[in-house]
């Protein structure tokens, strides 16, 4: 049995956290050693197909290679019409894109941990409708991810707040995004 991961899909950003033996949640460093990973894609030609690099050089490819790479794909998550044509001529969806970003993350957890990841809880705005939060949903799927929820990130911060509270009392979380 594989081991379940919080995953923040971010626009601009993603992270994976993990709750450790005492139940605190820690979040996991990614296969470069940062604890997040630029919600980036640089698609790479190889003998007429795409090879998609996720991250922090996919990132610094942007500036020169600006055709090959997608960023702010969370922006796009469940608009039917949305799409990125690669120059090898394969299109993807927003929720194809997000998969291979989810996919990165997931990998990068299974070497950080030593063991398989097969489920996650992955967070999204508050402002997500139906649509976006399904399609979220699904590039999890495409991903290899059984995505057990699909939590709101106010709710996930006040949940992660209570796991150390010792008071009672009212939390204002503000999510300032980006």
């Amino acid at each position: 049995m594989g081991r379940a991961i919080g995953i923040d899909l971010g626009t601009t950003y993603s992270a994976v956290a993990v709750l450790d033996a005492a139940g605190r949640g820690t979040v996991l460093n990614n296969s470069e050693g940062e604890n997040t990973t630029p919600s980036v894609v640089f698609f790479s030609e190889s003998e007429g197909k795409d090879e998609p690099v996720v991250g922090t050089m996919a990132k610094h490819m942007a500036a020169t290679s600006p055709d090959d790479v997608v960023q702010f794909v969370k922006r796009h998550m469940g608009d039917p019409n949305w799409r990125f044509d690669s120059t090898s001529g394969q299109t993807y969806t927003a929720e194809e894109i997000s998969a291979i970003i989810l996919k990165r993350l997931k990998q990068d957890a299974e070497l950080a941990l030593g063991e398989p990841v097969t489920d996650a809880v992955i967070t999204v705005p508050a402002y997500f409708d139906d649509a976006r939060r399904t399609a979220t949903k699904q590039a999890g799927k495409m991903a290899g991810l059984n995505v057990m929820r699909v939590l709101n990130e106010p709710t996930a911060a006040a949940i992660s707040y209570g796991l150390d509270a010792e008071k009672n009392g009212t939390v204002l979380v503000y999510d300032l995004g980006g």
